[in-house]
């Protein structure tokens, strides 16, 4: 008799950014990705779980830029889950209110970031 886990498949994201589910407050009717504004890299233009995003003029929302004087430097949701945008724009979930892991947002998370998210909390 074999005893031992076996992974048949590994999940697309299985790693958990929110630290707590105590206070969650979820973007309704989702947000819109402007692919234009992602940068691909090896061909695909994927933006990661975990990524603040800034809604812009147009109503769409690009990636968080801290350097950014076009909007995109004033982030307001954070992505729940990792969407490919190759093929054009994608209408994702986000997270407007909650508390997350640091280590996993993929971006620097520094004391700017936390300013400009007041009703996210860095763990």
């Amino acid at each position: 008799m074999r005893l031992q886990t076996i992974t048949k498949f590994e999940t697309q994201d299985e790693y958990e950014i929110l630290a707590s589910y105590e206070v969650i407050r979820e973007v309704v009717n989702g947000i819109t990705i402007d692919s234009s504004a992602v940068t691909a890299a090896d061909g695909k233009k994927i933006v990661k779980k975990g990524q603040p995003m800034s809604k812009m003029a147009s109503g769409k929302y690009v990636p968080y830029n801290a350097t950014g004087a076009d909007g995109s430097e004033n982030p307001s949701v954070i992505l729940k889950h990792t969407y490919d945008v190759t093929d054009g724009d994608h209408i994702a979930g986000g997270y407007e209110m909650a508390k997350v892991i640091t280590e996993r947002i993929p971006v620097t998370v520094d004391a700017t970031l936390k300013g400009k998210m007041p009703n996210i909390t860095f763990a």
